[in-house]
């Protein structure tokens, strides 16, 4: 139509109404939807209509552009996508770090700390109920309370692991309920995509459809992280993880499935693939279920594991309180349930007792030698006190002490052994100087010019001894002959030495009662004195092996050197433990070696392969064999069978695959019912065997609060109490740390939400104004039609009348 026609001026002004009454629609879409969550504001996109060239009267033959109006080409949202990605984005973070932090908020809780049920406080009452039982080992309240303790401690661990356990289960179940949830958002989004494919073609931008669908990604990125892909059709495409789950109109169901040997635990799949959450609530539940709680049971398994099998061993040694019955448990056995081929081998601990080899003849210096320090032993007073001899005799061999220029170390090589003497150093200047190890005995010491008849009497074994004498060469003879062995006296630069043997229990003299019969030992002036002896208590390695040839072995590879002339099997024990292989390395109070498996190597030792001479496994009571070969102790090529065979000597502790292992823990049901049963004594080693010293003797307790602070768990890096602390802590870092991020997140995430509805969000007072801008801009127009069709009036009615 012309626009220079009325018609057309009319068509213009009509344009304007019809224009912005869709823009006064589009406002009150907006105002009615104000409160509507995911809405995004409208905005109507007013464009001029096609304009007209003509060439009018008044233009003096030029062409002109005539405007038609305006018109309405299309509604759009006011939407940032950039905004909607790194909402998205953070919504995932965020609700990632919230789950963590709850939960583990609600395991820190589970232990207890800090806290009077909690697990480290139990652990400390059960050892201080052993540091009771020390002071008063005949007391039976203190026996039971060690007992009652203990088992409080493994009842408190249970409990803790079956809540752990429960915990994985709420949150296993949690996992197939969010899988059915993300499925139905698919499944709702997919729809969406096909019916604004089809408004799209028919009219312009589906908004609220769109809106819907942004809402939405807006809750399915709250579950997981997501990839969000647009096409020109208006349709998208979606990832999660590394699997595109919906393209257009079309999704792909994520199933939940459980896998066989997993207690029926879900695992997201898309067709026959898994997929695996990077981020969001999902990711958060797989890792608190896979990772995070299992964790905490694993380090639960591994205290309660090291705290039986280490106690045990060391009670098993012990004499019950009637000192005949040895090699019983504190705790019950926890050897596997499932049979050999579904189990790990643990430990291994050898039967042969490494601090007491057939000949102890080896005992090396600790000081370094650049030179041979040509020792002549006849320049001290040196005393072998042997319980098979006659009389002490001053050790005065010099072929006795070598020298090894390879070692720099001077050394004892005495074919007759240690085994059954003390190596007194009367005058305590040799031994320390030339940096033996010592230990201290006592004695008497009585000078010769003050001897005077008399009568002395004592008990030992049930046995009374009476020695009578006159004169001092006498009392030096009946000692040496009437005592039974458990003395012997020398006379020494005008003085009696009254010496114990081995036959005393650790040559200790406070042990045997001596009965100063007629009080010739104070008119005597006898003086109990302070010697230093040999302690041979912890022989160098080349008294197990028989030479001081170096050798090695590996454990993964790892070599460790070993020097039988100046290792000891504690020695060995430590290089073992350095090599941070997941195997650890102790000796029990009764020369047990063992090996252990850590949590590096899933306390199984057939994960490592150790390789060494056949002698040194022989000699610590693996295994029957002794050759000089090079030999593979274990790996995992070594079958169950074979491991039954090469390990016949040794005692091994097999367990459970998997967790749970605490729940197989109790206290032996024996002491249970029977306290006073409790072993208390290690007892003492005399000729080839140990035996009981007395009810009294608290030496299994001794050991066993040694564990307190000993570093074995961790693969040898820390004792319980640090173990337990340290569960603690992490378990305080990971919540704070989940806290700072939590709330870290929660603040971005809040700042893009403000700025993102800033963006879409609808303003009341905006929209008023746009309201009433329209709303003139329709009331304008319509006064153009009014203003038209009074011109047309005056045309039709007036144009041409006289």
């Amino acid at each position: 139509m012309c626009a220079m026609t009325l018609n057309g001026l009319l068509n213009t002004g009509l344009l304007g109404v019809y224009t912005n009454k869709i823009a006064m629609s589009v406002v009150a879409h907006n105002i009615s939807n104000s409160n509507t969550q995911g809405f995004s504001r409208q905005s109507p996109v007013i464009v001029t209509t096609n304009p007209i060239n003509l060439t009018t009267i008044g233009s003096g033959g030029a062409a002109l552009s005539f405007g038609t109006g305006s018109t309405v080409s299309d509604i759009q949202r006011v939407r940032d996508e950039f905004l909607d990605l790194q909402f998205r984005e953070t919504s995932s973070r965020l609700n990632y770090w919230e789950n963590i932090y709850s939960n583990v908020h609600y395991i820190e809780q589970l232990f207890g700390e800090p806290g009077e049920t909690g697990l480290r406080n139990m652990y400390d009452s059960f050892w201080a109920s052993i540091e009771e039982l020390k002071t008063d080992p005949s007391n039976e309240a203190a026996k039971t309370q060690v007992v009652s303790r203990a088992e409080e401690l493994v009842n408190t661990m249970k409990d803790i692991n079956y809540r752990l356990e429960e915990l994985k289960s709420d949150i296993n179940s949690e996992i197939k309920i969010r899988i059915g949830e993300i499925n139905g958002y698919l499944k709702r989004i997919a729809d969406l995509n096909q019916k604004i494919l089809t408004s799209s073609s028919i009219s312009g931008s589906p908004n609220d459809l769109l809106d819907e669908r942004d809402r939405l990604l807006d809750k399915l990125s709250e579950l997981s992280n997501i990839r969000i892909t647009s096409h020109s059709n208006g349709q998208i495409s979606l990832s999660m993880g590394d699997k595109v789950v919906l393209n257009g109109s079309s999704y792909q169901e994520i199933k939940s499935l459980t896998i066989e040997g997993t207690k029926d635990e879900y695992y997201a799949y898309v067709g026959n693939n898994p997929l695996t959450f990077n981020d969001g609530k999902m990711s958060a539940l797989f890792e608190l279920r896979d990772e995070i709680i299992p964790s905490y049971q694993r380090q639960l398994d591994e205290f309660g594991l090291y705290l039986v099998d280490t106690t045990n061993l060391i009670y098993k040694e012990g004499w019950d309180s009637t000192g005949t019955i040895t090699g019983a448990n504190f705790f019950s056995d926890i050897s596997t349930q499932r049979g050999f081929e579904d189990s790990r081998l643990f430990r291994i601990a050898g039967n042969s007792d490494v601090f007491h080899p057939d000949t102890n003849q080896y005992v090396t210096s600790h000081r370094i030698y650049y030179t041979d320090p040509s020792i002549d032993l006849n320049n001290f007073d040196i005393y072998s006190v042997d319980y098979y001899a006659t009389s002490p005799s001053k050790y005065a061999d010099n072929t006795l002490i070598k020298y090894d220029s390879t070692n720099k170390a001077i050394y004892f090589d005495d074919p007759s052994g240690f085994q059954d003497k003390l190596l007194v150093d009367i005058k305590g200047n040799f031994l320390r100087e030339y940096g033996f190890s010592t230990k201290e005995i006592e004695a008497y010491k009585i000078d010769s010019a003050k001897v005077i008849p008399g009568k002395l009497e004592f008990e030992m074994s049930g046995e009374t001894y009476t020695i009578e004498f006159s004169d001092a060469t006498e009392l030096v003879l009946n000692i040496n002959s009437d005592s039974g062995g458990y003395l012997k006296a020398e006379e020494i630069d005008g003085f009696i030495y009254i010496l114990p043997t081995t036959e005393i229990p650790n040559a200790d003299l406070d042990t045997i009662v001596l009965n100063d019969v007629d009080g010739s030992l104070s008119q005597m002036e006898a003086q109990k004195v302070t010697l230093d002896a040999l302690d041979t208590s912890q022989p160098t390695l080349n008294n197990l092996l028989g030479s001081n040839k170096i050798i090695e072995m590996s454990i993964n590879g790892r070599k460790i050197e070993i020097n039988p002339l100046k290792d000891t099997i504690y020695d060995l024990a430590d290089k073992i433990n350095a090599t941070n292989t997941g195997v650890t390395a102790s000796v029990t109070p009764h020369g047990s070696f063992v090996l252990r498996a850590g949590n590096l190597i899933n306390f199984d030792l057939k994960n490592v392969t150790i390789k060494g001479p056949e002698k040194l496994f022989n000699a610590l009571g693996f295994i029957e064999d002794g050759s000089n070969n090079i030999v593979t102790l274990i790996s995992q090529d070594t079958s169950p069978e074979q491991i039954d065979e090469k390990f016949s000597k040794a005692d091994l502790l097999r367990i459970d695959q998997g967790l749970g292992i605490v729940n197989q823990i109790s206290v032996s049901s024996n002491l249970k019912e029977n306290p006073s049963l409790l072993a208390t004594d290690l007892g003492y080693y005399y000729d080839t065997n140990y035996s009981p010293t007395g009810a009294g003797n608290v030496s299994v307790w001794d050991e066993i609060s040694k564990l307190y602070s000993d570093s074995l768990l961790d693969n040898g890096r820390v004792g319980f109490s640090n173990f337990l602390g340290n569960i603690v802590t992490d378990i305080g870092v990971k919540g704070e740390t989940a806290d700072k991020m939590r709330l870290n997140s929660e603040m971005l995430n809040s700042e893009i939400s403000l700025e993102k509805e800033r963006v879409m969000g609808v303003s009341i007072d905006e929209e008023m104004t746009n309201l009433v801008k329209y709303q003139q801009a329709f009331n304008a127009s319509a006064r153009v039609i009014t203003a038209v069709n009074q011109m047309m009036e005056t045309v039709i009615n007036n144009l041409g009348v006289r």
